[in-house]
């Protein structure tokens, strides 16, 4: 479009901001098909519960991406492993054969590619990028407390720290003293990857997954609890928990339910 602008010099300046709009569409459009061929019939490969590869199975979903869910038993675990780039899942595999693992450049690469993550606003970005950095600390923060402790102790001792003045409790404030005030999003005004980390992580705080740790954790965190309700209440988010619904192979923690 632009050379036929500068020739025709009599075109309205109206006529040519148009004309520039429908071109920035029109190129957005090709590159959102382009990606999402990319990714079309991709496999992730990760083992049969929410954990670490929840957050990019809904990504996917979100981006309306036709992927294979490659769940492994745990018991074919040790096995696979040693076939692994870095010995440890989720793993992303494209249908050129190309493979990429750790969980978070998974979920930024899908994040890219289906519109959930930034590309043109490196400030936006970053802040994402921080968000989730300080999310994951949630896990190693939770298994380092009543390690080496038996059962009773150890969940007495997160218990405790799940409370205020406790170790996770303090992540769990300053994480959400750091989520936008503006809106139920982490970051900015619509949904991304940070998002649907927050949610995971958050879900497998209490879901179980860590003895000890109550149920109500997140209840007093309002910004948190606000964000998980906005994600799950996505229309793909419940498409794609009422499909895994349909398969009794999946076993979805309680805190994965809608929210109300």
């Amino acid at each position: 479009f632009t050379p036929l602008i500068r020739k025709r010099t009599k075109i309205s300046g109206t006529t040519c901001i148009a004309l520039r709009i429908l071109q920035n569409r029109l190129y957005y459009l090709l590159m959102s098909d382009s990606n999402k061929m990319i990714l079309d019939n991709c496999k992730l490969t990760y083992f049969g519960i929410p954990g670490r590869g929840e957050a990019t199975r809904l990504a996917l979903s979100i981006g309306k991406v036709t992927f294979h869910d490659d769940r492994i038993a745990f018991a074919n675990w040790k096995e696979i492993k040693s076939t692994t780039p870095w010995g440890s899942l989720p793993i992303l595999t494209l249908s050129n054969g190309t493979t990429i693992a750790q969980q978070r450049a998974i979920l930024r690469f899908v994040g890219k590619e289906v519109g959930l993550y930034p590309t043109g606003d490196s400030v936006k970005a970053a802040k994402i990028d921080e968000l989730m950095d300080a999310v994951e600390d949630i896990n190693a923060v939770t298994f380092k407390v009543g390690q080496g402790l038996e059962k009773e102790a150890k969940e007495a001792a997160r218990k405790e720290a799940c409370e205020d003045g406790g170790v996770i409790h303090a992540l769990l404030t300053k994480i959400d003293k750091s989520l936008s005030t503006s809106s139920s999003f982490a970051v900015g005004d619509k949904l991304t990857v940070a998002d649907l980390f927050i949610y995971c992580t958050c879900n497998n705080l209490v879901s179980g997954l860590f003895d000890g740790v109550p149920e109500s954790t997140l209840h007093s965190f309002d910004r948190i609890m606000s964000l998980r309700k906005t994600v799950r209440s996505n229309e793909s988010v419940c498409e794609w928990y009422d499909t895994c619904s349909l398969d009794p192979s999946i076993k979805i923690p309680v805190s994965y339910n809608l929210l109300v």
